[in-house]
C-alpha cells in the first residue's frame, strides 16, 4: 500500500477547488493500493461532503491557508514529518512548503506560466501589476520546491520549463475536464430561444482580475444597441457582498445596464449543472487560463460558447467556440448577435462542442493518470 498524503491547503475558490474536490470523491469512492491522508481547505471539505462523500477519518481541516499563514505551513510540514508517507501530492500549488517526502505538485497558475500583457492589462496600474508580479516571484521560488510537477496543457508545461528552468522530463501534462455530474447531461442539447424568450448569458466565474469580469456591463450597453428589442440578462456567480460584485453593479450603474446584470451568487460543485440548464449560452471574456473547466462544463450541458479570442481557449474549444478580441466589448456583443440570429450556427457549435468534450479524459481516467504519476515519483525515489 503506499500513503499518499493529499494537500489542498490553499485552495478556496474557482476551478482548482472543483477539480481538487472531484479527484477526492473519486478517490475515496474507488479504492486501490492507496492510502489517503487528507490535508484541505474548509472549502474543499465543503464540496466533498456536499457532493454525499464523508471524508475518512484523521482527515486534517486547516482553517487558514499555508501561503500567508506562517502557523499552517509549520502545522502541515509537522504532520507531513508524524505521518511520513511515501509521497505528498499537491493537488494545485504552491504549496508553500518544503517537504522531506517526494512531492508531486500540480499547478494551474496562469500568472506563473504564461501571463503576458493581456493578463496584466487586466490589473490596476501601477500597484496591482508591482503586487502580481511579485506574488509570481515568490510563488517561483516555492514551486521549485518540488520533486515532478502536473499541468494541464502543453502550453502551461512549456512555460513552466521556459520561465522556472525545470526539467521537461520532470513536468507532465494531464488535462483537465468538467466534474463527474456534467457527464450524467453530457447528450444535453440546448434549444435555440424562441423569439421573445428572455436570454440568459452566463458567466460561470471566480472573482479573478484575470476572468476580465469588468468588460461585461460594457457588452450589455453594445448588446442592447444592436439589438434594442431583445430581452437579455448577463448571469454572474460572484460574492453576494464581495467588492467585486459592488464593484461591477456600479459599473453597471453608470453605463445604465444594472438590470441586465443578475447575480447568482457562489455555486457549489454539485449545483453547477442546474444552473447551467436555466442558461442559454456561455460568455467568458477571460483573459488568462491554464484550463478553464468551464468550457468543457458549458459543452457538457449543450450551451454555445462565445469567449476571448487567446490560445488557452482555442487550444480547448477549437472550433466549438465564436471568439472575439479581448476587452473588445462590441466585437463580444457582435458575435453573440450573430449566434441569436443563426440556429444552425447554434446547433453546429453545440454539436462541435460534444466533439471536443469527447477528447477530453472522464474524472475517473484522469485521476488514473494521476496515481500514475505518483506510482512513477514513489519507484524514481526508492531506486
Amino acid at each position: 500500500m503506499l500513503r499518499i498524503l493529499l494537500n489542498t491547503t490553499v485552495l478556496n475558490k474557482g476551478g482548482a477547488l472543483q477539480t481538487s474536490s472531484n479527484f477526492i470523491v473519486q478517490v475515496l469512492r474507488n479504492p486501490t493500493e492507496f492510502t489517503w491522508h487528507l490535508a484541505v481547505s474548509p472549502q474543499v471539505a465543503k464540496e466533498v461532503e456536499s457532493m454525499g462523500v464523508t471524508l475518512p477519518p484523521g482527515t486534517e481541516v486547516f482553517p487558514r491557508s499555508p501561503a500567508r499563514d506562517r502557523a499552517m505551513r509549520v502545522k502541515l510540514r509537522a504532520w507531513a514529518e508524524q505521518l511520513n508517507p511515501d509521497a505528498v501530492f499537491t493537488f494545485s500549488g504552491p504549496a508553500y512548503v518544503k517537504f522531506r517526502q517526494p512531492h508531486l505538485v500540480g499547478c494551474s497558475e496562469g500568472w506563473v506560466t504564461h501571463a503576458g500583457w493581456k493578463a496584466y492589462r487586466a490589473l490596476d496600474f501601477p500597484w496591482q501589476w508591482i503586487t502580481f508580479g511579485l506574488t509570481s516571484i515568490y510563488k517561483y521560488i516555492w514551486f521549485h520546491s518540488a520533486d515532478m510537477w502536473v499541468m494541464q496543457t502543453e502550453l502551461s508545461r512549456q512555460g513552466l520549463h521556459r520561465r522556472l528552468r525545470i526539467p521537461l522530463d520532470k513536468i507532465h501534462v494531464i488535462s483537465n475536464s468538467c466534474g463527474a455530474r456534467y457527464f450524467d447531461y453530457a447528450e444535453s442539447v440546448r434549444s435555440f430561444p424562441a423569439r421573445g424568450q428572455k436570454v440568459r448569458l452566463f458567466c460561470f466565474a471566480a472573482p479573478y482580475k484575470h476572468k476580465n469580469l469588468q468588460l461585461l456591463p460594457s457588452v450589455a450597453v453594445e448588446l442592447q444597441t444592436l439589438e434594442p428589442e431583445l430581452d437579455f440578462e448577463i448571469v454572474v456567480t460572484l460574492p453576494l457582498d464581495g467588492p467585486d460584485w459592488a464593484a461591477l453593479q456600479a459599473a453597471a450603474k453608470r453605463q445604465g445596464v444594472t438590470h441586465r446584470l443578475v447575480n447568482h451568487g457562489p455555486v457549489a460543485v454539485q449545483a453547477g449543472p442546474d444552473l447551467y440548464r436555466t442558461c442559454d449560452l456561455l460568455l467568458l471574456p477571460t483573459v488568462l487560463e491554464v484550463f478553464s473547466a468551464t468550457y468543457p462544463e458549458a459543452m457538457a450541458m449543450g450551451l454555445p460558447i462565445v469567449t476571448s479570442d487567446l490560445n488557452f481557449a482555442r487550444d480547448i474549444c477549437g472550433d466549438a467556440a465564436l471568439y472575439f478580441p479581448p476587452y473588445d466589448a462590441r466585437a463580444a456583443a457582435l458575435q453573440v448577435q450573430t449566434l441569436l440570429r443563426d440556429p444552425q450556427l447554434w446547433a453546429t457549435l453545440i454539436a462541435r462542442g460534444k466533439l471536443q468534450l469527447k477528447k477530453l479524459p472522464e474524472p475517473g481516467e484522469r485521476s488514473a493518470a494521476y496515481l500514475e504519476l505518483l506510482r512513477k515519483l514513489v519507484g524514481e525515489r526508492q531506486r
